[in-house]
């Protein structure tokens, strides 16, 4: 089943495409293979794996506006987020670097066609980005804390996050 993740705001956040670094090219560029020369295809390629590994933040579509309920704050938007090491980081980047100070942003997931299920409150976790706390006992390394919460956070099926700065 599709697992859906949200992300929700006390404010807008900007949407789009982060930390997904594609390239637009001709298929003739990459490729001697191209039956028609006068109809170039343009194709994506990534110059590493890790290039293809990002997040997106879409405004809530209206299928899925049965999550709102889960949520304490106005803004719910939609986040696109691979289980990778890197999807994590850019989320956490994105997180770091649009978080107001005192302000906090809602993580939720579910599996498609739960978003009406209460939430797992056994599940509930926070991370303070001013402490580096991750719950309640792991503290993150002021250094490096993007980076461990890319290798440590994972998402779980109707687990609620609170991110603190």
């Amino acid at each position: 089943m599709t697992v859906h993740h949200y992300i929700g705001s006390p404010y807008e956040l900007p949407t789009g495409s982060f930390g997904i670094k594609e390239k637009l090219v001709t298929l003739s560029e990459v490729s001697s293979f191209n039956r028609n020369p006068k109809k170039e295809k343009l194709i994506t390629i990534y110059e590493k794996e890790e290039d293809a590994y990002g997040i997106s933040i879409n405004y809530l579509t209206d299928g899925y506006s049965d999550i709102k309920h889960v949520f304490t704050l106005s803004y719910i938007y939609e986040l696109s987020c691979d289980v990778h090491p890197k999807s994590m980081r850019e989320l956490f980047t994105y997180i770091e670097e649009h978080l107001i100070e005192g302000c906090h942003i809602e993580l939720y997931s579910c599996l498609d066609g739960d978003e009406a299920e209460e939430k797992d409150s056994s599940l509930d976790t926070s991370i303070n980005l001013k402490t580096l706390y991750f719950g309640k006992h792991y503290k993150l390394d002021k250094k490096k804390y993007i980076y461990e919460l890319g290798e440590v956070f994972t998402f779980e099926d109707k687990q609620f996050v609170v991110v603190v700065k």
